[in-house]
């Protein structure tokens, strides 16, 4: 028998079999199955309540419901507050319940199919909530102190009944840079100074790298690729958003040949930048987001200091930094290390080159 159509003929008679199994014993696909649901963190503003101001502080973040139904089948997200005070943890008590409906499809562009919230709860509003439990440091007179750590726990109720949390509080086991979605959501009490760091800064781009690369591929293969300046010597505004929180700074500024503008956030030494558009399409399905830089350092040769701006000859950290004392004397300095081609999830997937690391560095003037 010719070989290719005896390959043929068992093939077909293998198709046929398959196609006349039992679906009890090859349950293939799932969809009659039961699945759970869980509650993306798609964004957070903040890390911090700052003491110094209750109201403006907050836990705010953009939250995606994942179900099988796009988030059709979620009857309300609720979250409930507990404080840890050194060994001390607080019961929990009741803060908000956000309403299924509140859920609203993502506006396009964006490939996301699942339905996100804009949360936000103030500091003012958990410390009342906090203020009920029995057990709270120094009962119904007690307040924040600085070292405190604000839980707040998610709960996913659907329509079918189920719920869905975490109710041992380790954030280890669920987080992952792809579902984000730990059920725990910790903020700790800072007191920060006020209305520091605002005015006229000279910017600055002081390096830039790939971290989908190595020193030797950014010194041979791409060296004008990382000698680009996304952000032109310029100088910047500083303000407190309005509406926004009372660690976060704004200013418009220029990149990629336009100006657009950036938020981060001032946070006891730690310069934070939240995932946030940056402004500027990709294509006309995809836009470029911003995101602070995983642990890591800025690192490479020494001897590719002389090709600024490319790697810088020290180690440096990828996260920005400021000094807490400082911000309203002419010369002082904040650094800001974001990455730039990030998705709307904050992966760095690079959409329209790959994935640069930039580190900004503001002095006031």
């Amino acid at each position: 028998m010719n070989k290719k159509y005896l390959f043929l003929t068992v093939l077909s008679l293998f198709v046929l079999a398959m196609s006349c199994r039992d679906e009890s014993t090859y349950p293939l696909p799932y969809n009659d199955r039961n699945v759970g649901a869980y509650m993306r963190v798609v964004r957070l503003t903040s890390n911090v309540f700052d003491l110094n101001d209750l109201s403006n502080s907050a836990l705010e973040g953009v939250f995606e419901a994942v179900d099988e139904e796009y988030g059709d089948l979620l009857q309300t997200f609720q979250i409930k507050v507990s404080l840890r005070r050194g060994t001390t943890i607080t019961d929990e008590a009741d803060v908000v319940e956000v309403d299924g409906s509140d859920f609203q499809p993502v506006p396009e562009p964006t490939y996301s199919e699942y339905k996100r919230a804009t949360i936000r709860i103030t500091a003012a509003e958990t410390l009342t909530a906090l203020r009920s439990v029995a057990n709270f440091p120094g009962g119904n007179a007690g307040d924040f102190a600085t070292g405190d750590i604000i839980n707040f726990r998610g709960i996913v109720v659907l329509k079918n009944g189920k719920t869905f949390t975490n109710t041992n509080t380790n954030i280890n086991i669920l987080s992952g840079q792809y579902f984000n979605s730990t059920f725990i959501y910790p903020i700790t009490v800072r007191s920060l100074t006020a209305d520091t760091w605002t005015g006229n800064f000279s910017l600055t781009q002081s390096a830039i790298w790939s971290p989908n690369h190595s020193a030797a591929l950014h010194a041979t293969a791409f060296p004008t690729y990382l000698a680009q300046r996304l952000f032109p010597d310029q100088t910047v505004t500083l303000s407190k958003p309005a509406g926004g929180l009372s660690t976060e700074r704004e200013f418009d500024v220029q990149y990629r040949g336009e100006t657009v503008k950036m938020r981060i956030n001032l946070e006891n030494g730690t310069v934070f930048v939240p995932l946030q558009y940056a402004g500027v399409d990709c294509t006309a399905e995809r836009q470029i987001f911003w995101c602070m830089p995983t642990s890591g350092t800025f690192s490479g040769s020494a001897s590719l200091t002389a090709r600024s701006p490319l790697l810088p000859g020290a180690s440096t950290s990828n996260r920005g930094s400021y000094t807490t004392s400082e911000g309203a004397a002419a010369g002082n300095v904040i650094t800001i290390g974001v990455d730039d081609d990030c998705d709307e999830y904050g992966r760095r997937n690079g959409y329209c080159t790959w994935t640069r690391r930039v580190r900004l560095t503001l002095t006031k003037l």
